[in-house]
């Protein structure tokens, strides 16, 4: 399956969304609406199809092409008028929902798609934009409460650009609770193992975290004096330095130092 992806869908840049049934592709270069579509490009690297290059190439796509200061659009160009053989998406209003919105559920595979390629700060940068808090500024233009994620908002080609509609309508939050915390900050449970392989900002100094695990307490901090993205050089469990952490007794309280580099 992987060799057949590889071999009928990439377009040189981007991995093309679908073909017709008259096996016309949707979603590659040669088509006049719909060149791009997200959901392609973040499966391709979730997936494991795309080898090293090629991600790197369909996720450098997806922030050139579909990118914005709101969220990434679903696809680009948007359909600007009704295409009986595309159906559904094409009904919409260019830059709305399908057609060229942004859906902010989709957003957090490809903050996950940048951390396995160990982009913590792009990871970051779009953890942030889809962020509901950081919308108090215009919150009249955003239209929905600050404190809760949209279904999806009109992207870059509609005139109402930013503006966020059905709220409470998402798996949004829950899907950026798993990019930022077991991505991002990386602290995941394991059968006997806690796991803290974060992937952050260079700019940051590290941070720190409480995690309950099987009843212990898990004081997290990490320290990141080299400012590096991503990597563990070092743990250290109540001060031993150790290779992994495994679970602790019910009722301890055990403080970690993870140093990444």
């Amino acid at each position: 399956m992987k060799n057949a992806i590889n071999g009928s869908c990439w377009d040189g840049e981007w991995y093309t969304r679908v073909f017709d049934d008259e096996s016309m592709p949707i979603g590659a270069k040669k088509n006049t609406f719909g060149k791009i579509f997200i959901n392609s490009q973040y499966w391709a690297v979730l997936g494991g199809v795309a080898d090293k290059t090629r991600s790197r190439k369909c996720l450098y796509s997806v922030n050139k092409y579909l990118n914005t200061k709101y969220g990434i659009v679903a696809m680009y160009p948007a359909y600007t008028q009704y295409e009986d053989s595309k159906g559904g998406i094409t009904t919409y209003y260019p830059g709305a929902k399908e057609n060229g919105g942004i859906f902010c559920h989709t957003n957090p595979w490809v903050m996950i798609a940048e951390i396995m390629e160990g982009n913590g700060d792009l990871a970051f940068e779009y953890y942030g934009q889809i962020l509901p808090a950081r919308r108090n500024n215009d919150a009249e233009h955003f239209e929905v409460e600050p404190y809760v994620y949209p279904q999806n908002i009109l992207g870059k080609e509609h005139p109402q650009f930013g503006i966020a509609r059905n709220s409470w309508l998402s798996g949004t939050a829950a899907w950026n609770m798993v990019a930022s915390s077991q991505y991002i900050l990386g602290i995941c449970t394991d059968y006997d193992c806690l796991t803290v392989d974060p992937c952050i900002p260079r700019a940051w100094d590290g941070f720190r975290a409480k995690r309950v695990f099987r009843g212990a307490v898990y004081h997290i901090e990490v320290k990141n004096p080299a400012h590096v993205n991503c990597g563990v050089k070092r743990i250290l469990i109540n001060g031993t330095e150790a290779d992994r952490i495994p679970v602790q007794q019910t009722g301890s309280n055990v403080h970690v130092v993870v140093e990444p580099g």
